[in-house]
């Protein structure tokens, strides 16, 4: 299996990319280890019964939304609940605007 197969674990897919950097570690008295030239600050961990690891990496956001947002966004919802809702959008003539030279 070269680098860019699909193999399958049980039912999951494993996706396999290119393998940029290789190394032993072993794990402190704490049960950590380091990655050595993580590309990302946070991943997602799996622990398989089998003992490995799959780790994928995440670009976590401040997930802070204003009160008035979440109202705007209630209200909104609610508004679409009781049918009071605006014209439909012309995504054709949006197209063709997108398209215009000047």
């Amino acid at each position: 299996m070269g680098n860019g197969a699909i193999p399958q674990m049980g039912n999951q897919e494993v996706l396999v990319g290119t393998v940029i950097s290789e190394f032993d570690v072993k794990a402190d008295e704490r049960k950590r280890f380091t990655i050595r030239q993580a590309a990302f600050e946070h991943y997602h961990v799996m622990v398989f019964d089998d003992g490995h690891l799959e780790l994928h990496p995440r670009l976590m956001v401040d997930a802070t939304i204003s009160r008035r947002a979440l109202a705007g966004m209630d209200q909104a919802v609610a508004n679409y609940c009781e049918g009071r809702v605006g014209e439909g959008l012309d995504v054709a003539a949006l197209e063709a605007l997108a398209d215009r030279d000047d």
